[in-house]
């Protein structure tokens, strides 16, 4: 599989990485539920050897990098990737983490950037992942914590050898300032599809200073690769603008006709969309081989001038852009 540096001068990292972590589906950060035992992650052992099968599978594609974070699944998808790797040459994989969600005693979830919590989560993942090192550490989601001591608790993970390098995910452009004034950040993270594009003024940020961009979401949390009819009603009231009227029915829509377009499968017009942006490495979750199989094959997919025209015209067409 091509890669590309993760930052300027970074190290290579597949330009397809495997995500483990619970896709976003709002600016916010997902209900308490979502998080901790999002739908995808089924606890049963027939569910975790499915998960292996595909981490093993994209290693025999090439993918190095793999993206988790300290919350999904109450830290199970950790350990499954910690297992799954166990025996593994360490410098053949690029493992990532997140923190800064945690619970409450009385069960809320909070959003806690403060140094001790980024401490306690990272060392909590080092030992589900059963290894030495995080080789990129971000912080989840921004929150009220001073970035003077967001920044020290990066900072004092990097001197400890316990991470090699820091990023953030889901932050603005103020917020980004705000925090890059304190740390040097390798590495932004945020949702990019062919829909929601609002992350591409971040990837601006990102190539005058030689930060890396990672793009979550390429699917659209399968929006865009048919996984809804359009007559689906949600109740919960943390999903972003697509998954209400009338966007929810525009969207799917657009997926239909992108569907019905030659050469590539949904999924994979949407994620080599997200490549040809300029990410360092596009971020997706696969419920089996297959799915990773068909989702992987977008990195072979260089896009022409004419096919990223002709998707802006579906875009435009369903009143989307």
């Amino acid at each position: 599989m091509h890669t590309r540096p993760l930052f300027r001068n970074g190290p290579p990292v597949s330009v397809i990485g495997l995500s483990l972590s619970s896709p976003p589906t709002s600016s916010q950060p997902l209900n308490q539920l979502a998080l901790i035992a999002p739908a995808s992650e089924d606890p049963t052992q027939s569910g975790e050897d499915k998960r292996a099968a595909t981490i093993a599978r994209a290693r025999e594609l090439g993918v190095n990098l793999f993206d988790t974070d300290w919350i999904t699944a109450n830290g199970h998808a950790q350990e499954v990737l910690g297992r799954a790797l166990h025996g593994t040459d360490r410098d053949s994989v690029f493992v990532t983490s997140k923190a800064g969600p945690r619970l409450a005693f009385h069960g809320e979830l909070l959003i806690d950037n403060s140094r001790a919590n980024l401490i306690n989560q990272c060392h909590d993942s080092l030992f589900r992942l059963k290894t030495d090192r995080i080789d990129l550490y971000q912080v989840h989601w921004p929150d009220d914590t001073s970035p003077i001591q967001t920044a020290r608790g990066l900072q004092d993970l990097v001197s400890g050898g316990y991470a090699t390098w820091v990023g953030v995910c889901n932050y603005g452009l103020p917020q980004l300032e705000a925090l890059a004034g304190h740390v040097k950040l390798q590495t932004v993270q945020a949702p990019l599809n062919v829909l929601n594009r609002k992350s591409l003024q971040l990837i601006e940020w990102c190539n005058t200073r030689g930060v890396g961009f990672l793009a979550s979401d390429p699917l659209l949390s399968g929006l865009l690769n048919g996984k809804f009819t359009g007559n689906e009603e949600f109740t919960d009231t943390d999903r972003d603008e697509y998954f209400s009227q009338p966007k929810f029915g525009q969207a799917v829509a657009f997926a239909s006709d992108l569907a019905a377009l030659d050469k590539h499968t949904p999924g994979q017009w949407a994620v080599a969309w997200a490549l040809a942006q300029g990410a360092a490495s596009v971020l997706v979750q696969a419920a089996d081989v297959a799915d990773f199989d068909e989702l992987a094959h977008a990195a072979e997919i260089e896009l022409s001038d004419q096919e990223l025209a002709t998707l802006d015209a579906l875009v435009q067409k369903h009143g989307l852009l």
